[in-house]
């Protein structure tokens, strides 16, 4: 009997609670969130995005072409203190056409093994994986 007595006084404990709360609650003057209605974001600087040049198998002239490509005129003169030659169609052929500084390593002995060397290699590779 005693336990039912207890759960009976915490129910009415509990209620007489949750009422004084609930008044609280009600009688509260709660202000309404304003949301902004129509927020239009601005994108500033964009830039629409750019087809890649055709690759022309030169590595040097298909990095060139892709810089001017990307680069506006403005950008150039900025980075280089010139005219715009190069970002409206300069030619560039003569970069990879002229000598490259520096020594031939070609004409280096171990160059000329390299080849047979690297082909060993595989050989064994394949020969102790036995693939």
């Amino acid at each position: 009997m005693k336990l039912d007595l207890l759960k009976r006084l915490i129910k009415e404990a509990v209620k007489e609670a949750v009422r004084e709360e609930l008044e609280l609650i009600l009688t509260e003057d709660v202000k309404p969130v304003k949301t902004p209605i129509n927020t239009v974001t601005k994108y500033e600087n964009y830039k629409p995005p750019v087809a890649r040049p055709i690759s022309t198998g030169d590595p040097i002239m298909d990095l060139l072409n892709e810089t001017r490509h990307t680069m506006t005129s403005g950008e150039y003169q900025n980075v280089i203190g010139g005219n715009s030659t190069m970002v409206d169609g300069g030619d560039y052929s003569g970069y990879s056409q002229s000598p490259e500084p520096g020594i031939d390593l070609s004409q280096l002995d171990f160059i000329k093994n390299a080849g047979a060397i690297y082909k060993a290699s595989v050989e064994k590779d394949k020969q102790r994986l036995g693939a």
